[in-house]
C-alpha cells in the first residue's frame, strides 16, 4: 500500500548503502507488522533488489504447502495471529517490550516464524532449534539471519552454548511429540531459559481427535479422547520408525505442570483452531 512506500524506500536505500542487517531491520520496523510480514514472504523482490540481498528469501509455495498445509497470504495470516499471541503474552506476563529479548524457536522448520522474529530483535539474539537436518539446511539456503543449531529428536540439552532465553516458542511442534519426548523437550528447553523467562507452545485440544477420524476415515477418537483425559495427553503414533517419536498427539493444561515451569494461561485464534497456545514461565 501507499503508506508503505516511504519505508520500504528507506530500507532500500540503507541496504545498498551499508549491506547491513541490522540497520536494515532498524528501518523495516518503522512498518506496522503486517506490512513487515508481507515483505517477508515476497522476497526477493526485483523492486527491492538490495533488500532482497541483505535479508532471507521465502521457501517455495510448494514447500510452505507441504510443510504447513498452506501458503503465501493465507499461511502468513495464521503466522501472524501466532506472532501476536507470543508478543501478547510476553507484554502481558513480563509487563516490558519484546524488542531485543533473547529468542528461541523451538522447532524452526524452514524459518516461517523466525521471518516475523526479525521486527522484534536483531538477528544475533535470534535461534532456530531443529531436530531435522533439511529443517536447517532449507533454513540456510534461503539465507535466513541468526543461530542455526540442530538438537537430537529427545534432547537432553540444546546446542546453544551459554545463551539464556528470556523467550522460547514452538509451533506445531508438541501437536506431535510421543509423551515421553515431550517430557524430555520441556525439560532442555528449560535448561536454557532465563529465571522467569517465557514458553510458548502450541497443543492440540481433545477436539481435535474426532476431527482426525472425520478427515482421515480413521476411528481412534475414542480412546485418544479416554488416554487425554485420564493421563493428560493422548498420542497416535505415525507408522515406521518416525513413530517412536513422531506422531499425532493431543495435550492437556496439566501436563505442563512440571519440570521446572508455571502454567501462566493459554490463548488461540480460530485462524488455526486446532493449535492452542500454552503460555509457561521458567519458575
Amino acid at each position: 500500500m501507499q503508506h508503505t512506500l516511504p519505508y520500504l524506500a528507506e530500507a532500500e536505500s540503507v541496504a545498498a548503502r551499508t549491506n547491513d542487517p541490522d540497520q536494515v531491520l532498524t528501518a523495516l520496523r518503522k512498518l506496522g507488522l503486517d506490512d513487515f510480514g508481507l515483505l517477508m514472504i515476497s522476497l526477493p523482490d526485483v523492486k527491492y533488489p538490495a533488500l532482497s540481498k541483505v535479508l532471507p528469501r521465502m521457501a517455495s509455495a510448494e514447500i510452505q504447502k507441504t510443510w504447513t498445509g498452506a501458503s503465501g497470504v493465507d499461511l502468513l495470516k495464521q503466522t501472524l495471529a501466532f506472532t501476536r499471541i507470543v508478543e501478547n503474552a510476553y507484554v502481558r506476563h513480563q509487563k516490558r517490550s519484546l524488542h531485543d529479548a533473547t529468542i528461541m524457536d523451538f522447532g524452526c522448520g524452514y524459518g516461517r516464524i523466525l521471518r516475523m522474529m526479525y521486527y522484534y530483535s536483531n538477528p544475533d539474539r535470534i535461534w532456530g532449534v531443529d531436530a531435522w537436518d533439511k529443517s536447517l539446511a532449507t533454513s540456510r539456503e534461503a539465507g535466513m539471519l541468526g543461530h542455526l543449531v540442530q538438537s537430537e529428536r529427545s534432547p537432553v540439552s540444546l546446542p546453544v552454548g551459554d545463551t539464556k532465553f528470556d523467550l522460547a516458542f514452538s509451533l506445531s511442534v508438541f501437536t506431535h511429540l510421543a509423551p515421553r519426548s515431550a517430557e524430555l523437550c520441556l525439560k532442555a528447553v528449560r535448561r536454557h531459559m532465563q529465571d522467569g523467562g517465557l514458553f510458548i507452545l502450541t497443543i492440540r485440544p481433545v477436539e481435535f481427535w474426532p476431527y482426525i477420524d472425520k478427515v482421515r476415515g480413521t476411528n481412534v477418537s475414542a480412546d485418544m479422547i479416554a488416554a487425554h483425559n485420564t493421563s493428560g495427553i493422548a498420542y497416535s503414533p505415525h507408522s515406521g520408525v518416525e513413530g517412536e517419536t513422531y506422531g499425532d498427539t493431543s495435550l492437556t493444561f496439566d501436563f505442563f505442570q512440571r519440570d521446572g515451569w508455571q502454567f501462566l494461561g493459554y490463548d488461540r485464534s480460530i485462524y488455526d483452531s486446532f493449535q492452542t497456545s500454552v503460555i509457561l514461565r521458567a519458575a
